[in-house]
């Protein structure tokens, strides 16, 4: 028991009554006297047994009371009236001076101890004066050197000196749309929390948009985030509570042990919570349980609506094409409500058309085709809407429209809701921390609504279609094997409609790319990319290596020997390098760190969207100058057109007149400055995700390269190796405009143009390519119909 515990239970010995009395029994009530003799002792005057004791000696302890004496009367505590007329005329007016004094002189004392508890170095103070006497019989006579440890003091982190490194850390999910909750509203505020704290310096502001807390792999802000703590980048984090942190207490736990290994501390603002004090951690635990038990509860929630809803058939209707809302309202017989939908006539006759031309035994493809050749518009789904507002990597371009496809005939006739029918729970999510969909293989009950909506086919043709369905899958979903990694797999885009080209052959010796649009024969044709063998890819990615870094002395022509060397089979006689193949190796492996390093995406983030507020704040205010211009230029106008006054100057009119222009010309190159800082900014964020996604190849890479041989050898056994595991550590993307012509693009966001004199394909199973002769120039390269 420490000392200031026994300063405590002396207190509440002596003030606190017994509420449970014993009858016709009197007790002694603390008095001023006595608390101020404890509270001399938590002010080191004396010890609490020696302060008490001196007191009880004094014979006007008993008229110092502060509580009279009480009687117990039936269960009712009343006052002990005096015995004599003398006693009862003297006794209230020395009992209140006393009293008073004694009050007095206790609230005194109270402030006083207020103060020296106040104190940072408390501790020592009440450890030196308040011993206990069960204490000071385990206390040794010697101080030890070897003291021991509390978990709180070891679980402390260490407070660095001097300026803090401080980030902001945010997560918005998809379904906050609030003000308040808003990304821009944080990062605001973050950002100018940390800039008006003078002992603070701004990292940045990581940050997660529309994903789950539950899980961090696919955080990438919260993995840098953790990342650059583990470099030293990073001293403190705020955060606005500890849900936006994580919802899992596994992570949550585990990024608390980093961070303190690390000796950063972080502070959940709503909570008030900060690490950097040690009897948080149980709290601190406690609550984010608690976060992951909410979404535990909400996931719960929705799983037991849909189990009451779903036996009743109460699900909502959901646009397809051929329906629409109506703009009504269903209630169903439990008093379920949702939306009503009605049939769109024009879209319905297509939809039907494709059951029947099902039913007839026509090839998805085909089916495809004969809608494209008839110019009918294909349906346009929420995937579609997206990717024309801003298509990603390696999707169809935003404004190429690809029209009917297998996919979109696969989808049609598989959908039961065109027969009017509605199949509950085909996919469900079998994690809430995951949120895994999966199919539904028994796992959960299906439930299978009749008549839920209008039909568009009957049930017989559906049926019919059904039976053609599984005879196809049957026939054509061979067991797929596991797929080998390929060194190029999506890093090889297409030139001409942006998707990632698919391998093909994959399993053979000669793998084959191509692009998955210029393959389809579905009649419409907004893509003609050629084929390219992998092994033409190699050749012009060990190109643009040689070319870019100035390895060689002369250019490379297409012969057999040199074709050889382009393929990855570098020899000890190659000496066409030049001095700079020396230090290739190093360099690159120096470039490799330093972008490891110097990943500052945070800060130059801040800096690109500090540049667009400016150039939007100087839009507002050279606006709101112009509107003001405009209005006098009216009135000046006007007084001098209709109401003849001589005091307007025509010549000051057409001054303003010209200073408006002046001021829109500004405006004008102001909202150019705001658009292109975005685009730019927007790019910059793809090139950062980009480059985040592969942060582990180059740390391989780097090892990798530790281990090559220093000077030319090196260079040989790079060049030889670079196409394999390591690649993409080196690249971004490899756009493919022909097999003779590509466009790569490096690691630091530097592109290199590589020309290709010849096609591997075109010299493959001929003599040429196997008995060292010269490969032919100018082959004929094969043509396409646009």
């Amino acid at each position: 028991m420490s000392t200031g515990t026994d300063f405590l239970a002396n207190l509440q010995k002596k003030t606190v009554k017994n509420t449970v009395q014993q009858k016709q029994q009197k007790r002694v009530n603390a008095s001023a006297v006595d608390v101020s003799a404890l509270l001399e002792a938590a002010l080191g005057k004396k010890k609490p047994v020696e302060a008490v004791a001196d007191v009880r000696q004094s014979t006007d302890a008993a008229t110092a009371s502060f509580l009279p004496l009480a009687d117990t009367h039936q269960g009712r505590s009343t006052q002990q009236k005096p015995k004599n007329a003398s006693d009862k005329k003297q006794t209230p007016q020395k009992s209140k001076d006393i009293v008073d004094a004694g009050i007095t002189a206790l609230i005194q004392k109270a402030l006083d101890a207020k103060k020296v508890m106040a104190e940072p170095d408390i501790a020592e103070r009440l450890q030196s004066s308040m011993e206990s006497e069960f204490m000071k019989l385990f206390t040794p006579e010697e101080p030890q050197d070897n003291k021991f440890v509390s978990t709180a003091t070891f679980r402390a982190t260490k407070k660095k000196a001097g300026t803090l490194n401080v980030a902001a850390y945010i997560r918005v999910s998809t379904d906050m749309s609030d003000q308040e909750n808003s990304y821009e509203t944080q990062e605001k505020y973050f950002n100018q929390l940390i800039e008006n704290n003078p002992a603070w310096n701004a990292v940045g502001v990581y940050s997660d948009y529309g994903i789950s807390g539950t899980s961090k792999e696919k955080r990438t802000g919260f993995r840098r985030l953790m990342r650059h703590c583990k470099d030293g980048k990073i001293d403190r984090i705020v955060c606005k509570s500890i849900s936006r942190f994580a919802r899992n207490t596994a992570d949550f736990m585990s990024a608390l042990d980093v961070l303190h290994d690390c000796g950063v501390t972080i502070l959940f603002e709503k909570e008030n919570l900060d690490t950097a004090d040690p009897t948080s951690d149980f709290i601190l635990t406690t609550l984010a349980a608690i976060a992951q038990e909410e979404s535990r509860s909400i996931s719960s929630n929705i799983r037991l609506g849909q189990k009451m809803r779903f036996p009743k058939g109460d699900v909502p209707n959901k646009i397809m094409y051929g329906y629409r809302y109506n703009g009504k309202m269903v209630t169903s017989e439990s008093g379920y409500e949702y939306k009503d939908i009605e049939i769109v006539e024009e879209e319905a006759r297509v939809v039907r058309r494709i059951f029947h031309e099902v039913v007839e035994g026509k090839a998805y493809t085909e089916i495809a085709r004969g809608l494209n050749m008839d110019k009918i518009p294909a349906p346009v789904t929420d995937a579609v809407r997206v990717r024309k507002k801003k298509s990603k990597k390696g999707q169809l371009n935003s404004d190429l429209l690809d029209g009917w496809t297998g996919g979109n005939i696969t989808r049609i006739v598989r959908a039961e809701r065109y027969m009017g029918a509605v199949l509950i729970q085909k996919k469900f999510t079998s994690d809430y921390l995951t949120h895994e969909v999966r199919d539904n293989k028994g796992e959960v009950p299906q439930y299978f609504v009749r008549n839920h909506h209008p039909a568009i086919v009957d049930e017989d043709l559906f049926e019919k279609a059904q039976e053609v369905v599984k005879v196809n899958s049957d026939l054509y979903n061979r067991t797929r094997s596991g797929k080998k990694p390929r060194a190029f797999s999506q890093k090889l885009i297409c030139g001409e409609c942006g998707r990632f080209f698919h391998v093909t052959n994959g399993n053979g010796n000669y793998p084959i790319w191509r692009c998955p649009t210029s393959s389809r024969t579905t009649g419409n044709r907004i893509c003609h990319a050629e084929k390219v063998y992998e092994e033409q890819v190699v050749r012009a990615f060990r190109k643009a290596v040689l070319e870019r870094f100035r390895l060689t002395l002369k250019p490379i022509h297409d012969n057999v020997a040199v074709a050889d060397i382009m393929s990855g089979r570098f020899k000890e006689q190659y000496d066409n390098f030049t001095p700079e193949a020396d230090s290739f190796v190093s360099q690159m492996l120096a470039r490799l760190e330093s972008i490891q390093k110097l990943d500052f995406m945070e800060r130059d983030r801040a800096f690109y969207k500090k540049q667009i507020a400016a150039a939007h704040t100087s839009v507002e205010s050279t606006s709101k100058k112009i509107r003001l211009l405009k209005s006098q230029v009216d009135v000046m106008q006007t007084r001098l057109e209709l109401l003849g006054d001589e005091m307007i100057d025509p010549a000051s009119i057409e001054e303003k007149k010209k200073l408006i222009e002046k001021l829109e010309c500004d405006i004008q190159k102001d909202t150019d400055t705001e658009q292109k800082l975005t685009e730019q900014l927007d790019y910059m964020e793809d090139y950062w995700e980009e480059l985040e996604g592969d942060y582990e190849r180059r740390e391989k890479a780097i090892e990798w390269m530790k281990q090559l041989p220093a000077g030319r050898d090196g260079t040989m056994a790079f060049l030889n190796g670079v196409t394999e595991e390591h690649c993409k550590a080196f690249l971004l993307s490899i756009t493919i405009h022909s097999p003779l012509k590509f466009t790569v693009h490096w690691f630091d966001d530097t592109k290199t143009e590589v020309e290709m004199d010849s096609n591997i394909e075109d010299y493959r199973n001929t003599a040429s390519y196997y008995d060292g002769h010269t490969m032919r120039d100018g082959s004929q390269r094969k043509r396409h119909v646009r």
